[in-house]
């Protein structure tokens, strides 16, 4: 398989790693594509997801600003890292060419004031504290990020015109672009060949997992009453109208399944992404539904996902065992890891057909930073009686976001001008009160 990777960089990035690797990499497909601001990041990102299997950025600060607009199903996303190597080089072969002994007086993101650079190279302690750093980056918001950009910043540039430093190594383009006037040497640490090619390595082994667990197995078995099948006048035209439905359903979802009577059953055979589209992301089922106006169907729908089609046949099976113990209407599901959840039925409507034309809902997206997809979402969530107000838990349960992507949908909405937050709204019994947002995206 030749996987499809873009490198999504600042233009002095783009230079570097195109010298550096070339178009091509081992079998892999590569793409450098340039952007100004954050902002253009995240439009970028979200105008090529569709396109390419994994997505490279340069460090923490682009790599949260994909996460906060990237929603299910999530892109393979990834840090051009190993800077540790060139680290050491710039300093070790820098201190020994101007014959320094003050490590005090080289600047690095990893070490506080006062911390003495020699001391931590002894002590071989330089690999635990980037190691620190780079997690406490990774758990901040993008926000955070670029509060902390800046105080760097800023803290070179008074110990610069203090004259408490001669070389600054830096993991940050913004804080080499900021001492260029200073009369400090700026290293700005690019990665080596040898640590990018391990980045597309760890990127090629999660664009090869991620599809691995879309590819998994799935199996709904639909399980019509004894009743249905003997209101039939003809078995033979019963089945294949009910295949006929189900076979539409699944079309209207991108999904192309494979059909195989079981006795009085049928059982349809697709892979776990597709399962993921036609239940909401495993939120609910509108197939029973479905099928009730299409057919006049009565009975149950059992779904079961493995990691082969045997697994996913036998979790089928105990679901539909396990359904046929519950008086209410419900879809049972279990998973690949034998966990067992209850999707709740109710219609659903295809989304692309709601209430406002395809072109207003590409310019929502545009104007709010979002992938058409998710606006699309965003419009499923207030079919289900909303009076087109959402709370952040709304588009969780609904949508399968997670809280953190459900919140920044929202406010990304809010920040385009189509969503207003009208109060607030209580979730259970604990916790905070959610901002409670009436969206108007016609």
């Amino acid at each position: 398989m030749r996987e499809r990777i873009a490198f999504l960089l600042q233009n002095h990035f783009v230079d570097y790693c195109r010298c550096a690797l070339g178009e091509e990499w081992n079998g892999c497909e590569l793409t450098y594509l340039s952007y100004n601001g954050l902002d253009h990041l995240q439009q970028l990102f979200l105008e090529n997801k569709p396109r390419y299997d994994g997505f490279l950025v340069s460090g923490a600060l682009p790599l949260s600003a994909l996460r906060q607009v990237d929603t299910p199903p999530y892109a393979v996303k990834g840090v051009c890292g190993g800077y540790l190597e060139n680290l050491y080089r710039i300093l070790l072969s820098r201190v020994l060419q101007r014959g320094w002994t003050d490590g005090s007086r080289i600047g690095v993101d990893y070490l506080k004031d006062g911390r003495l650079l020699g001391e931590v190279l002894r002590d071989d302690r330089l690999p635990e504290l980037v190691s620190a750093f780079n997690q406490r980056m990774a758990e901040m918001t993008r926000e955070q990020l670029a509060d902390f950009e800046a105080q760097l910043v800023e803290n070179y540039l008074r110990r610069s015109r203090a004259g408490e430093l001669d070389i600054v190594v830096t993991y940050f383009y913004s804080v080499a672009k900021a001492l260029e006037p200073e009369p400090v040497e700026c290293w700005y640490a690019y990665p080596s060949r040898g640590s990018l090619i391990q980045t597309l390595e760890l990127c090629v082994k999660n664009i090869r997992l991620n599809q691995l667990r879309r590819n998994l197995s799935a199996v709904i078995r639909v399980s019509p009453e004894k009743e249905w099948w003997t209101g039939q006048s003809d078995w033979e035209v019963g089945c294949l109208t009910l295949k006929q439905s189900l076979l539409a359903y699944c079309r209207t979802h991108q999904a192309d399944p494979i059909f195989k009577d079981d006795l009085a059953d049928v059982e349809v055979y697709l892979n776990t992404e597709q399962l993921g589209k036609m239940t909401e992301q495993f939120t609910c089922c509108g197939l029973p539904e479905y099928l009730r106006e299409k057919t006049g169907f009565r009975g149950s729908v059992s779904i079961g996902a493995g990691e082969d089609l045997a697994h996913a046949r036998a979790h089928a099976m105990e679901a539909q065992s396990y359904r046929s113990s519950l008086e209410q209407k419900v879809c049972i599901y279990i998973d690949t890891a034998g966990t067992v959840h209850t999707l709740p039925q109710r219609r659903l409507s295809n989304t692309r057909s709601v209430g406002i034309p395809a072109e207003q809902v590409e310019t929502v997206a545009n104007r709010c930073h979002l992938s058409s997809e998710t606006v699309y979402r965003v419009l499923s969530a207030l079919e289900t009686g909303h009076a087109g107000q959402l709370t952040s838990q709304d588009l969780v349960r609904t949508q399968g976001f997670s809280l953190r992507v459900a919140t920044r949908v929202l406010k990304a909405l809010a920040d385009g001008g189509c969503a207003e937050i009208t109060g607030q709204k209580r979730v259970g019994n604990k916790g905070r009160p959610q901002n409670l947002y009436q969206i108007h995206l016609d």
